[in-house]
């Protein structure tokens, strides 16, 4: 079933962006009547294409059960080496995260300035959508401009619970710390990891430094470890 992201065009209906208009006309040659899914607001609808021209236009049928977690999970990303960011993205979309935000750790190889930065989040912003579509999300997690350390430690405040994973944590997991906590953050350093005297920075945010067992994770792979951990415990793996 084809799946659109959608915004509400009132008397039932969902309207198409001109992206999503021309994928849906040019590339999969659908026409009036063919069946599909509307994905709007967070919500799956069953639709069909009610109006191609002047704009492109889905009647809204049935509503589905929400394929989104009972639970919103932030991801601040310690910005990676090369193309890493793309996997984190497409990866952490299909998992079930919620937001994601780059973050400019001291030991950040990678520098981006504000020309590259604006033009990785567009594409990474691409990369959302495709990935929400093909899991079968309502939600295409926005991914944010890059914060320094400082805006890092303010952001968290917004969070009920943030987690550091970190290396060197030993004896307190993932498990230990979620009470029941419905919104969330994950803070997760770059290649070279987060420095000590980060750490104490976070600290003092209120986050918590955290374990996720007896082995290391790459930077790609720490935060969906981490956010599968966490959707485990809240039972939205089930």
């Amino acid at each position: 079933m084809h799946r659109f992201f959608t915004e509400p065009a009132g008397d039932g209906l969902a309207r198409l962006s001109p992206e999503e208009a021309n994928h849906a006309l040019r590339v999969l040659r659908l026409n009036v009547g063919d069946a599909c899914q509307a994905l709007m607001n967070g919500q799956v609808f069953d639709a069909c294409l009610e109006e191609t021209d002047p704009q492109v236009l889905l009647r809204l049928g049935t509503p589905q059960p929400s394929p989104e977690p009972s639970v919103r999970v932030t991801l601040y990303q310690g910005i990676p080496k090369g193309d890493k960011m793309d996997y984190i993205v497409q990866k952490c979309t299909e998992a079930g995260i919620y937001r994601i935000v780059p973050v400019a750790f001291s030991r950040c190889v990678a520098k981006w300035d504000s020309r590259d930065a604006a033009k990785k989040q567009t594409r990474f912003q691409r990369i959302a959508a495709e990935a929400a579509k093909q899991s079968g999300r309502a939600w295409a997690p926005p991914v944010a401009l890059p914060l320094s350390m400082a805006g890092l430690c303010r952001a968290l405040q917004d969070h009920e619970l943030a987690l550091v994973p970190w290396e060197e944590q030993r004896g307190q997991g993932i498990r230990s710390q979620w009470t029941d906590q419905r919104d969330m953050a994950l803070v997760i350093g770059p290649e070279g990891g987060i420095s000590p005297d980060e750490i104490a920075l976070l600290r003092g945010a209120g986050a918590i430094p955290v374990t996720l067992g007896k082995r290391i994770f790459r930077t790609e792979t720490a935060g969906l470890a981490a956010l599968i951990s966490l959707l485990t415990l809240t039972g939205d793996m089930e």
